[in-house]
Parts: structure tokens; sequence; C-alpha cells
């Protein structure tokens, strides 16, 4: 018997992912992307926290460095995959409906008579006050608490509560200060600025409006603004301050106990023998290829650190067709003196397929190179065209964040699991400053980072 349209539909989960750490995502939540097909997640959702689950991971944030997709793209991305049957994971930084655009979300889902559930998050105000040590109410101090945004600055809210929460400040910190100074409140009122909350790399800046004011630049994304007497209470000190921060390089090490460390992840595998052998065999026949398509610069950069390493270059391209998507792509494809054949910037998903009709991008051998995780946008609309696509993993997911990220000054330690780990993290950082202790977990590893790092 034929199912009906409701039957055939999938299932979506809209999901707080909480606002940084890791380890502060609900159970409920790990259940539901345990459960789904496809994840959907933003720019503030850490890889260390989608790595987790098996789903297909599309990313859906605003990187800087890649191409992205504005709101409307993302909700036709969700309905996409959920009319065809799949159990959908909408991941979100921080809650879903405290600035989160989840109420957008599920009014697209409604309007296609999707069902979906909504898993809440802890919203970046909780995290940073719990892991600052800054309450947001305080009897005898602060009995009520306003979570207000940034932006835009043109309609920047004061409301009437003892404690003022701001969201995404950090391009509009003095324009919110000033709102509120016009709505009463004097230069000497406390201030307090968290910047990556919950992560390794947090900071915490306090003073008064009026000393706020007189600086130039005072925050950088993502940024949280508490205003109130309540940042009386806060310490330099803190819990979260106290603990160590390590970062281990590959392996899940058990020395290091939660309760004295903050552990941080740094993606690292050894290469297979079968992962080396597709990618030597696909350069050596590289110049077979009628379409070499980049979907990012980090597709870019790791393809002709390959392409090098396995005695190719440029030449052995010149019978290609070089397409890229998004300008970051086709810049760094320039330093390696190569234009983009065919350079695609859609506003949406739907529009690719239009771009490589266009193109003349049909029935052709597509090879793509990217991470370990498949572009679907991509792979999708060139399969429509009847397209055969090849993926070809140049890098492994989430290292080019690491690469863009980690931040050294706010490590004490770091731990080596295997030679090759100590290998792969000497090529992205040529010195490690000598006040971080480092430890290894054998004699070997500890050979090679003596090899690299000279001690």
């Amino acid at each position: 018997m034929k199912k009906n349209n409701q039957q055939e539909k999938g299932y979506v989960y809209i999901i707080g992912a909480g606002p940084g750490d890791p380890d502060l995502l609900t159970l409920k939540a790990e259940r539901a992307l345990h459960a789904s097909d496809v994840i959907l997640y933003d720019d503030l959702v850490t890889s260390a926290l989608v790595d987790r689950f098996e789903g297909l991971k599309i990313y859906t944030g605003k990187r800087k460095d890649s191409h992205h997709f504005e709101q409307d793209a993302i909700n036709e991305e969700i309905v996409r995959h959920a009319l065809r049957g799949k159990t959908v994971a909408r991941l979100k930084g921080g809650d879903p409906f405290v600035f989160g655009r989840g109420g957008e979300e599920i009014d697209v889902l409604r309007q296609h008579r999707i069902d979906y559930e909504i898993i809440p998050g802890i919203t970046a105000a909780h995290g940073a006050s719990s892991y600052s040590e800054i309450p947001l109410t305080m009897r005898k101090v602060s009995s009520s608490v306003a979570f207000c945004t940034g932006h835009p600055i043109n309609k920047i809210q004061a409301p009437d509560a003892d404690t003022l929460v701001y969201y995404m400040v950090a391009s509009s910190v003095h324009a919110v200060l000033e709102a509120v100074l016009k709505k009463g409140r004097s230069e000497s009122t406390k201030v307090a600025i968290v910047q990556n909350a919950t992560r390794y790399n947090q900071q915490v800046f306090t003073g008064t409006i009026g000393e706020f004011l007189r600086r130039d630049r005072v925050a950088y994304s993502p940024a949280l603004l508490i205003i109130g007497e309540n940042i009386n209470h806060f310490i330099e000190e803190n819990w979260f301050s106290r603990k160590k921060k390590v970062l281990t390089v590959g392996g899940e090490p058990t020395h290091f106990s939660n309760r004295d460390y903050v552990r941080v992840n740094f993606p690292c595998r050894r290469e297979e023998a079968a992962e080396r052998s597709v990618l030597e065999e696909c350069f050596n026949t590289i110049g077979d290829w009628p379409v070499v398509f980049f979907p990012n610069r980090f597709a870019v950069k790791y393809f002709f650190s390959y392409l090098m390493e396995f005695g190719r270059d440029v030449r052995h391209l010149s019978g290609a067709r070089i397409c890229t998507l998004g300008r970051p792509a086709a810049t760094e494809l320039q330093k390696y003196g190569i234009l983009s054949d065919f350079e695609l910037e859609p506003e949406s998903p739907s529009a690719i397929a239009g771009m490589l009709k266009d193109g003349g991008i049909s029935a052709q051998k597509v090879l793509l190179p990217g991470s370990n995780l498949v572009d679907s946008y991509l792979v999708n609309a060139l399969e429509e065209e009847g397209n055969t696509v090849t993926p070809l993993s140049v890098y492994l997911h989430g290292k080019h964040e690491q690469e863009e990220s980690i931040d050294l000054d706010f490590i004490d330690e770091i731990w080596f699991s295997s030679p090759s780990c100590v290998k792969n993290f000497s090529a992205l950082y040529r010195s490690i400053p000598e006040r971080i202790t480092v430890t290894t977990a054998d004699g070997e590893t500890a050979a090679e980072y003596a090899r690299l790092f000279g001690s």
C-alpha cells in the first residue's frame, strides 16, 4: 500500500548545542544527534562536538574563508532533506529560541507540514555567567535580568532590569553602553565582557561603563556583555580559570582529570594505507580528469600540497576545467598561478544546479577535493546535472578549524599520542612557547618531538 505524504516525510530536531563547551550538550540532544541522518551545524558549534556523531555533516555557518548560505537557504536545505525522508538535526549554538532564529525555522517546517521537535540548549548568558562566576541574579543585588541583542544599532533596547545581558556585541559595545546611559544608568555602573564563553580561551574583562567607553576596541566575537552591580562578585581566580588547559594531540588520555584540566582536542590520525593508496592513485592519473571542483580554499591548499608531494605540478592540470565555489577558493587558487575557469557564487543551494547547467558542467567526470566529510550542497547539484562525482579527501574535517583557531597563548600543556601526531602538529606550528609543558605517550613519540622541535 502506498504511504501518504506525511509518512514519507522525515523528522527534524531543532537542537541547542550550548555556548561552546562540548560537554554542555544535553543528554536528549545527544540521543537525537545519534539518531539523525543529516546534521546541519553553525559556526559556533565545535568540530569536537559534531565529530561524535555519524550523520552527514553540513556546515551552515558563515566562516569568512568558506562559501556560505543565508538563513533562507539553510531553511531550504533542512526542508530538502526532510522531504526525502531523512531525520535531520539542525544544531545551533546556545539555545534555538534565544537569538537563535529557531522560530523562523519552525515556521518553514510548519508550512511544509514536516514534523519537528525542539531541544533546548544552555544559552550563552547562562554559560558565561557560570564559567565566569558572575551571578545573573543575587539576593539583595539583582532580582531581575533582561536578555537583549546588540543589533541593529538603531534599535538597541535598555530595559528596566537590575542585570542586562547583551548578545552579539563584538562590534557594538559602545553603542550599547551609550543606549544604557541614556536610560539613566551612571558611568560608574559595572560592566563585564565575556569572550569565548565556556571555551578553553574564555576571557573576562571588567570595568565601568565610563571606562569601556574610553577604550577603542573592547570585544571580539563571540562576545557577551553583562551590565549590573552583580559584577562586583566576579573574581579573577574563578573555578574555570584555575583549571589547566591541556591540548591533546590525538588519542584519549585518561590521566588528565576533569577536576583539574580542561581538555582541548586537536584532531589527528595516522594515514591508513588504503587512504594513502587512493590519494596516490588519483594524483598519478590527475591529468585524466576533465573537471576539478574546489568547494573551499582549504581544499585548494591541501590538494596542491599533495600534488607536489606526489611529483606533479600545475602542468598536469592543463586539460582540466578548474571550478571553484566562492571567492575565497578562487583567491587561494591564484596563489598557485591558476585562474578559475568557472567560479560559482550562488545565493542558495537551489541556484547551484542552474549555474552548473549554464556553465556547461554536465555529464562529466568531476573530481571534488575536500574534507573527509563530503559537501552535499555541491554533490547533489552536480549529480542533478548528470555528472559523475568522485570526492577526494585531502584534509581531515576540523583540521582547518584547528589551524585557524587554536591559540597556544591559552594552553598550559600539550600531550602527543604518537609520532605521526607530532609530525602533523609541526606542519601547523613551527614552535611551542617554552612556558608550555610537553608530555608524550611513549619514547618513540618523545624522540619525534625532540627531532622536530629541538628539545
